[in-house]
């Protein structure tokens, strides 16, 4: 179903678009500066409905809170193990999977885990 745009739909979209893979609670920080009327519920209720409709990607990492990303074209993510930076990461080849009766693949997520660049060269001795 889609819904109508809304004022607050749209300045949380546009925080998200100024934000790298933001948690709600950051979107919500970000925002409540410029709008400080803005509720976190409101925020919240938003970022949900711009994912349920397929304008924004909601991201989930083990023992990490959900992230949101604007960027909906495919890509993949690299996640840091020690300061849990999110990086994108371009897609060359997407896998692909025998045809099956069973089920049908919609959407896939690949994210690969490591140390970023800082991370790896601050810990090396």
């Amino acid at each position: 179903m889609k819904r109508r745009s809304t004022k607050q739909r749209e300045i949380v979209y546009d925080a998200l678009m100024q934000l790298y893979h933001p948690t709600a609670e950051e979107v919500y920080e970000y925002l409540r500066g410029a709008f400080p009327s803005i509720g976190r519920a409101t925020v919240f209720r938003n970022l949900a409905v711009l994912a349920e409709e397929g304008r924004i990607v909601k991201l989930f990492f083990p023992d990490e809170v959900a992230h949101y990303d604007a960027n909906i074209d495919g890509h993949y993510h690299f996640v840091c193990r020690r300061c849990a930076k999110i990086i994108d990461l371009s897609v060359t080849k997407r896998v692909s999977f025998p045809p099956r009766e069973d089920f049908v693949v919609d959407t896939q997520e690949v994210n690969l885990y490591g140390h970023c660049r800082e991370c790896h060269e601050c810990c090396q001795s």
